[in-house]
């Protein structure tokens, strides 16, 4: 077995589950997320989901790449590109609009080079920004996941326990708010970080392989997360619990998690049987990115600028339409979202290559000489 590499079931099921759960937040915002509360509220956890598939191809794509400040690049360009590409969107929407350029102080444009735009510059609504102001922490901190991954296996997992015991502490004390560096959320990287290294975990570990240490591990997670429900006397809508993740959140998202992990092999046959639904998925898996930034943008063409649908109607009629007038709008617009996004990376990329190979000939000639 390749051990830099996914296997075919693996890298398929990875692929269908992150198509899946871009389609979950995309129906989550247009009204999903709020149509039969508390239960669809649990869709919150496909967010969980992305960190988790991240976290297992990162740690391929790490091992695959010569230097770390390779790994640095591919993910950060591939990440910051579409984001700015997004800055722009909204600046070009803004001016439409409004019929001036924004204020674009010097507060403004720090915060969006900290990806954390202010809500008050943009025209639509970008919330989803947070997900990649958080995933670039994550990654930064990755390469020290890895590497104690390959030193003992009892790294990843004792990270997680800490991570478990941290997301406790904030159901009593509210940490989140003493985890602001410059104005920047380090909370949030925290424990999402849980998630991403449970996908390295899961993909290396040969004890996951067993399907009943899975079903045991999930059975503990729903049993402790049981017990602090009723000992907290807790909400179970799973609003409460987002902002700043609890040990609710993250003990149902694990638990989310491990079942998505049991479900693999039905996953991935179910998709490759239904030749229609494979296609939509590897689109959606092609298209994420594009898809995760354009949504809202698309949302608000359809509320605001087209008059497609009537956004104070609430039925189940309305939720469908809106939902697939969304996806269609979406669709089309991530696709030269994509093709620009992959250029301008494959740019950006090239000349770092470019400057790396000089800086590495300048330091050469001057050890010669």
């Amino acid at each position: 077995m390749d051990t830099n590499r996914l296997t075919d079931v693996d890298s398929s099921f990875l692929a269908y589950l992150r198509s899946l759960a871009i389609f979950v937040i995309v129906f989550g915002h247009v009204g999903g997320f709020w149509a039969f509360r508390p239960y669809s509220e649990f869709l919150h956890v496909f967010i969980s989901m992305f960190f988790f598939i991240s976290g297992a191809v990162s740690y391929y794509s790490f091992r695959r790449l010569p230097h770390v400040r390779s790994y640095y690049a591919k993910r950060i360009v591939g990440l910051l590109v579409p984001y700015y590409l997004l800055c722009i969107l909204s600046l070009l929407v803004y001016c439409i609009i409004n019929h001036k350029f924004p204020c674009l102080d010097i507060g403004n444009v720090l915060r969006w080079i900290q990806i954390r735009p202010s809500n008050a510059i943009m025209p639509f609504p970008v919330g989803q920004v947070w997900f990649l102001h958080t995933f670039f922490f994550v990654i930064i901190a990755s390469p020290v996941y890895f590497v104690l991954a390959e030193k003992n296996n009892v790294f990843l997992p004792l990270i997680i326990v800490i991570i478990i015991v941290i997301s406790y502490t904030q159901l009593q004390y509210d940490l989140a708010k003493s985890l602001y560096f410059f104005g920047n959320n380090l909370y949030k990287p925290l424990v999402f970080s849980g998630f991403f290294v449970f996908g390295v975990i899961a993909f290396t570990s040969t004890r996951l392989r067993d399907s009943r240490f899975v079903v045991f591990l999930l059975f503990l997670s729903l049993a402790l997360n049981a017990v602090i429900v009723v000992l907290f006397s807790l909400n179970i809508d799973l609003s409460f619990h987002v902002f700043s993740p609890d040990i609710y959140y993250v003990l149902i998202s694990y638990s989310s998690i491990l079942i998505a992990f049991l479900l693999k092999q039905k996953l991935v046959w179910f998709v490759q049987k239904n030749k229609v639904v494979e296609y939509s998925f590897m689109f959606f898996h092609k298209h994420t990115f594009s898809i995760f930034i354009l949504h809202t943008f698309s949302i608000y063409l359809t509320e605001t600028i087209g008059g497609l649908v009537d956004p104070q109607v609430k039925s189940v009629t309305y939720g469908l339409v809106k939902l697939l007038v969304v996806l269609i709008v979406t669709c089309i617009l991530a696709v030269p979202c994509t093709a620009i996004s992959n250029k301008l990376s494959t740019f950006v990329m090239k000349v770092i290559s470019a400057c790396s190979i000089k800086k590495l000939r300048s330091a050469k000639g001057t050890g010669r000489s």
